[in-house]
């Protein structure tokens, strides 16, 4: 029997979808020259038209058959359809890429390259990988050289992978190791879309893809450090988790996947919060409870990165998280969207601070202590891994 959340016609939907979506595209670009070719004859003192010259050379290039566009940038209510364009940022490459005279002397370079970062988000491993390859023959980019390797450790890694769908989420998983546990994780993830959505006051547009691995799979991808319990990754908005032995532990796991989730959430609402912001956040809206450590670093140190080392990275982490929890406690969540509010629009700390506050942040980080809690008798971090820093 089947699940709610199965479509076994997911898979022919969508490429019916994208046929529909590439023939309207092609006839609204020949309605276009036409509309242009037409204006052009009958303006006064119009000249001819060079000799042969395309009138396809004055509208936007539509990609080739073997180059579908992404789903986010040719669904209905895209720019093609004079929408809004996506939030997106791999997706608006892909429309800018498409604009009239854009990449004209690169000769599709850059439309390749943003097909491939926005098929790579969707986790569309083989159509990314072709689009790569096809950029790469055309220009040499280090990043794109770097996307090559990691594409082709993912496909190796995800090749006997099953997928299970909701409407807010894509999880990823070996059918062997982890077929018991694919009900809970989406339970889990059910929970916080909508306990994190509430309490951020944001509810992602499109399915954010969550891959279990084994815990061999996951280092191989990631090359986490080795007590990081889960990734979140900037480049492509997957969330990774290491569930190999989790069977049993479903409170851990439940604590691991909302963590991740809130990652992704701030990635969305305010990508550049400091890191002990955005640490300290994801521990205190999964459950975490702030022990006092001996060591006290100062905030302004940790909003680039924590350490790889395990005992500094703890004590990262801990403070990180009674920051964050001395400011719900004192000020409420309220005051902390409006902190994010004005990261998101692009404000320095300083400034969205002061305004959320009404001080500035490093007034308050400089005279700002832990609270008086517990000491932790020896750091055994279980922590969840940083962002990767490649996006």
């Amino acid at each position: 029997m089947g699940f709610s959340w199965q479509n076994p016609n997911y898979e022919r939907e969508r490429r019916r979808w994208r046929s529909l979506v590439f023939f309207a595209a092609v006839l609204l670009v020949a309605i276009a020259a036409a509309a242009t070719w037409s204006r052009r004859k009958s303006a006064p003192g119009a000249a001819p038209a060079a000799a042969g010259a395309s009138p396809r050379s004055t509208v936007v290039a539509v990609p080739t058959r073997d180059e579908p566009l992404p789903a986010s940038a040719a669904s209905p209510g895209s720019a093609a359809a004079g929408a809004p364009l996506p939030a997106d940022g791999a997706d608006l490459a892909v429309v800018e890429a498409l604009r009239p005279g854009a990449d004209a002397g690169t000769g599709g370079f850059a439309a390749r390259k943003a097909q491939a970062l926005a098929l790579y988000r969707q986790n569309e491993l083989p159509a990314a990988l072709e689009q790569v390859q096809a950029a790469l023959a055309l220009q040499r980019d280090d990043e794109l050289l770097e996307l090559q390797a990691r594409i082709k450790r993912e496909i190796l890694v995800q090749r006997n992978y099953d997928d299970a769908r909701t409407a807010n989420f894509v999880v990823l998983f070996d059918g062997y190791e982890h077929e018991e546990m694919k009900g809970a994780v989406l339970d889990i993830l059910k929970d916080a879309y909508a306990a994190i959505g509430k309490e951020l006051n944001h509810f992602p547009a499109e399915p954010i893809s969550v891959i279990l691995y084994t815990g061999k799979d996951f280092s191989d991808v990631t090359d986490a450090p080795g007590w990081a319990g889960g990734m979140y990754g900037k480049a492509d908005g997957k969330i990774r988790v290491p569930v190999h032995g989790a069977e049993g532990q479903e409170q851990a796991l439940r604590r691991v996947l909302t963590h991740e989730y809130v990652h992704a959430l701030l990635f969305s609402l305010a990508p550049a919060s400091p890191m002990w912001l955005q640490e300290g956040l994801a521990q205190h809206l999964s459950g975490d409870e702030a022990i006092r450590v001996a060591q006290l670093i100062p905030l302004g140190m940790l909003e680039k990165g924590f350490p790889r080392e395990a005992r500094p990275a703890y004590a990262a982490y801990m403070e990180s998280l009674q920051a964050v929890q001395d400011l719900v406690d004192e000020y409420g969540m309220a005051r902390l969207r409006r902190l994010l509010a004005g990261l998101g629009a692009g404000g320095e700390l300083e400034t969205a601070f002061s305004a959320a506050y009404g001080q500035s942040f490093r007034r308050w980080a400089t005279q700002w202590r832990p609270v008086e809690r517990e000491e932790a008798p020896e750091p055994a971090p279980d922590r969840e891994g940083q962002e990767e820093e490649d996006g």
